[in-house]
């Protein structure tokens, strides 16, 4: 009886923590318009820290570059197995017809599905005005007014020398000034708004927040 109860002991021991070892291990979905310029950054910070793939999966835009596809694309590639904790859908302003709606769409399905543990999981749309790379400049600059895409591209080019779209290396290029562009976001978000106008606006630096925190 005694060697039972030993066993039963632990059996329970381990149960605990193996559930607390896999409550711990959070996995990212991250849904990108870009098929190379956002997925290589962020599969830069995912080999950098070493997180595996299920932990963090990058998709290229499979189902269209629109704002709207990207959302729905998510939506898609969450229900196929329910094997994550957060997802993210990364898209420009740039001159989509569909932005609004995307925020729209992202905002209701926040917290509206459950994972495979039966949790409710944050759905967050991450747009960037008026385009990915002003998160990259931000790094280096100060920028609260209006820019067009393809001015952030050459005021980026200032700051590393030769930048293109889809360039690897990026994150371990401007890691050391993470901080500072954080800091610049959020007081980006405390001037403007991501719907409507063509404000400068990210959000980036949340998911990069994120998936640092895995790595810790």
């Amino acid at each position: 009886m005694a060697r039972s109860q030993h066993r039963f002991e632990r059996t329970q021991g381990e149960l605990r923590r193996k559930t607390g070892t896999r409550a711990a291990f959070q996995r990212a979905l991250i849904a990108c318009e870009g098929s190379k310029t956002e997925r290589n950054y962020f599969e830069d910070i995912r080999r950098q820290l070493r997180l595996p793939k299920s932990q963090v999966t990058v998709l290229p835009p499979d189902r269209g570059t629109e704002p709207r596809q990207v959302v729905d694309y998510a939506v898609e590639k969450f229900l196929e197995s329910n094997e994550y904790d957060v997802v993210y859908a990364v898209f420009d302003r740039d001159k989509h017809n569909t932005y609004d709606d995307a925020l729209a769409r992202a905002a209701q399905l926040n917290a509206s599905m459950r994972n495979d543990f039966g949790r409710k999981v944050p759905f967050f749309a991450v747009p960037s005005v008026p385009n990915f790379e002003l998160w990259l400049l931000i790094h280096f600059v100060d920028n609260l007014s209006f820019v067009d895409r393809f001015e952030v591209i050459n005021k980026l080019g200032q700051h590393i020398p030769g930048y293109a779209k889809g360039m690897n290396g990026i994150y371990s290029r401007t890691e050391a000034c993470i901080p500072d562009a954080t800091r610049r976001a959020e007081r980006l978000r405390e001037l403007f708004a991501p719907e409507g106008g063509n404000d400068p606006y990210t959000v980036v630096d949340q998911v990069v927040a994120k998936l640092r925190s895995f790595g810790r």
